[in-house]
């Protein structure tokens, strides 16, 4: 059995008794429980109050430019290229009226000179024949009467039958060839009129061998030169009028939908696009150009791949718009952004799309959370135009609230920033209006 000294026993006394005194001291060493705060803090939001603000639709497409007229030139001969124009050259302006160039008219010289001619012989002979028909007229009137003379004698017995025979033969052959001569003359003022519709389609030939521009064009492909020979139909050039541009820009389908619900026109109507303002802009560089436009007509198809529907927007003058060095001419297939908006809706309650979330807004109604359902009219970029669920004067929450629970108190802080933003992007100031008039 092992023994211990007195040293040893005296060790294990320290730590008994600092057990034993902290043993009595715990009761005074407990902490008090912190007091519970039975009020709620309140939890700080961004908020908008509604105002009615006016707003116009509008919609963004892109398209190609290309000329409203357009020419092929093709041949209406057979012939050499005699002489062409200084300006006949790719890109080339040429007015109305002005000569491109020429086809040998030697051949239809030929053509019109001898038609020519063949009319003066054909109105000689009828001269001619006139004259004769005017003898056999007279000739038959005296046969006429030799036949009438002998009947009578051949009554009475004066003269016997053999005569009065022959009397009748020599005023049959009178009649015969009284008719002749008209049939002649008939015959020949009938190849008179055919050799005048000859005459008439050989002077158009001539005419057509000289090619003038039928409108203001600017040359875009050339096809013959100084000495090539052309055959009829055959292409010599194609352009392009500059009285005006067109634009056919793709919208989507859904995007177009707030401009027709802008407006009150019979689909059906010729003049269904009247109400719209369409602009133009080119990206150049750092510069943006742009040009008023109009809403020509609607594409008449929509595009499967895409879903979009083609507007043509017309751009009148745009040669005379232009300006060197800062404004060029519209020439065709220049990429065009085009916007299309729709008359001025008023007194429309408009949101941040930021502010809805799956169709639900949050409200502050008396320092509390209440969430409510909303019809949206549509969107347009990032703003929302609200049909029903949100009145004037409510305040829309703008900070995100993770839970959103409905009851939960909320201080809600006015953000000018917003209101801003709001009437840029707009376009509008707000309209001071009061609750109980609501949306127009």
């Amino acid at each position: 059995m092992a023994r211990y000294s007195w040293v040893q026993r005296a060790i294990f006394l320290p730590p008994v008794l600092l057990g034993v005194v902290m043993l009595a001291l715990a009761p005074t060493m407990k902490a008090e429980p912190p007091q519970s705060n039975t009020t709620t803090a309140k939890k700080s939001v961004r908020v908008l109050k509604v105002i009615p603000r006016n707003i116009q639709p509008s919609a963004v497409g892109y398209g190609l430019t290309e000329s409203s007229q357009e020419w092929e030139a093709q041949s209406e001969l057979d012939g050499a290229v005699v002489w062409v124009s200084e300006r006949f050259e790719t890109g080339e302006i040429i007015n109305k009226g002005n000569e491109i160039l020429h086809i040998d008219p030697s051949s239809y010289l030929l053509t019109v000179a001898r038609l020519e001619a063949e009319i003066e012989v054909s109105k000689l002979t009828d001269k001619t024949i006139l004259e004769s028909l005017k003898i056999a007229e007279k000739d038959f009137q005296v046969q006429k009467s030799e036949y009438d003379r002998s009947v009578k004698l051949s009554k009475t017995g004066h003269i016997s039958n053999a005569e009065k025979d022959k009397a009748t033969r020599e005023l049959l052959g009178s009649q015969q060839q009284l008719q002749t001569l008209k049939n002649s003359l008939a015959i020949n003022r009938a190849q008179k009129k055919v050799l005048e519709t000859e005459l008439a389609l050989a002077k158009r030939d001539l005419v057509n061998t000289v090619v003038k521009a039928p409108f203001d064009i600017r040359i875009t492909d050339k096809q013959v030169g100084l000495a090539e020979y052309v055959n009829r139909g055959e292409l010599m050039l194609k352009a392009d009028g500059i009285e005006a541009v067109e634009v056919s820009a793709q919208f989507p389908l859904g995007k177009m939908r707030p401009l027709r619900r802008a407006s009150n026109l019979d689909p059906l109507s010729h003049d269904v696009h009247k109400d719209l303002q369409a602009t133009l802009e080119l990206k150049a560089g750092d510069k943006v150009i742009s040009w008023d436009g109009k809403v020509s007509r609607s594409g008449g198809q929509i595009d499967t791949q895409t879903q979009s529907q083609s507007i043509v927007v017309e751009v009148d003058a745009p040669y005379q718009q232009a300006v060197p060095g800062k404004k060029p001419p519209l020439i065709r297939n220049t990429f065009i952004k085009v916007t299309l908006k729709a008359p001025v809706m008023k007194n429309q309650i408009v949101l941040p799309v930021t502010a809805i979330h799956n169709d639900l807004v949050y409200i502050v109604k008396d320092g509390k959370l209440t969430r409510q359902s909303v019809d949206i009219d549509f969107v347009q970029g990032q703003v929302a135009v609200i049909k029903s669920g949100v009145a004037v004067d409510d305040l829309v929450v703008l900070s995100k609230l993770v839970p959103a629970v409905e009851g939960m108190a909320l201080k809600p802080i006015p953000d000018a920033n917003m209101e801003k933003w709001l009437e840029k992007e707009v376009g509008f100031k707000e309209n001071k209006i009061s609750k109980s008039e609501g949306k127009s």
